[in-house]
């Protein structure tokens, strides 16, 4: 459909070694994006690359630590030196751990938030230029149902969270007199490395989730990317500083 067609756009995804960034990377190749794959993990990425590049995709590999404004400046760089512009961002590294919250150490704390939420403000910061100069764009950032909602174990997730949904609202306000558009997804439950921990750690988590979740099911990392591609295609133009929850019917379940 001419409306989600990515032909010709270029997209730079963080966190995309695994997990939500790999499968939004995926829908993107499909849609006919290139895409700019970046982690902190750069070998997860090169897997990636490998099985995107062998059903035609065009694809490139850059590392980055999205806590340090250089490393984001650096990302940006290689993308539009590896296609010639950048279209869209999207934000999709993060990490977490889960605890009380007296027993998080300010050290700790800390490296959640700068992750979460200091790394998606600078990377949009570092695309920004960029963006304006393709003559607008998309950035998509990934929130959770924790930017919600919350709980007792993962109280610096939800606060990064919750950020990164108001920083988006901020960034649609302040990017729209450039034709850059800023939206999030809200993934709710779904089947990725960092959740498999929490199955881990909490017993009987895995069932509780299926038990309250309207569809019956963990979601798959899958099932984020039509949210992504509507939000990075023509698609959706005019909608900016919105909220697109992916959870199965959790958040509005009583």
């Amino acid at each position: 459909m001419k409306l989600f067609n990515m032909s010709g756009r270029v997209a730079l995804i963080t966190g995309a070694g695994r997990g939500i960034g790999a499968a939004i990377a995926e829908g993107l190749v499909d849609a006919g994006a290139s895409v700019v794959l970046a982690d902190l993990k750069v070998e997860h990425c090169e897997e990636v690359a490998e099985q995107l590049r062998a059903k035609g995709g065009a694809v490139s590999v850059v590392a980055v630590d999205v806590r340090h404004r250089d490393a984001c400046n650096a990302a940006v760089e290689s993308a539009v030196s590896a296609f010639g512009r950048l279209d869209v961002l999207i934000n999709c590294a993060g990490i977490n751990t889960r605890k009380k919250l007296e027993d998080y150490s300010e050290e700790l704390w800390d490296d959640i938030l700068d992750t979460n939420l200091k790394g998606t403000f600078l990377m949009c910061q570092a695309a920004f230029l960029a963006l304006k100069a393709a003559g607008g764009g998309k950035i998509i950032n990934v929130g959770s149902i924790l930017s919600l909602v919350a709980n007792e174990v993962t109280g610096p997730y939800a606060a990064s969270k919750g950020g990164i949904l108001q920083i988006t609202r901020a960034l649609a306000c302040s990017w729209a007199e450039h034709n850059i558009t800023a939206n999030v997804i809200l993934p709710g439950w779904i089947d990725t490395p960092l959740s498999r921990q929490a199955r881990i750690d909490i017993p009987g988590h895995t069932e509780r989730v299926v038990a309250t979740t309207p569809l019956r099911r963990w979601g798959e990392p899958a099932d984020l990317a039509g949210a992504a591609l509507f939000f990075a295609s023509s698609a959706s133009d005019f909608v900016t500083g919105a909220s697109l929850v992916v959870d199965g019917g959790v958040t509005a379940h009583v």
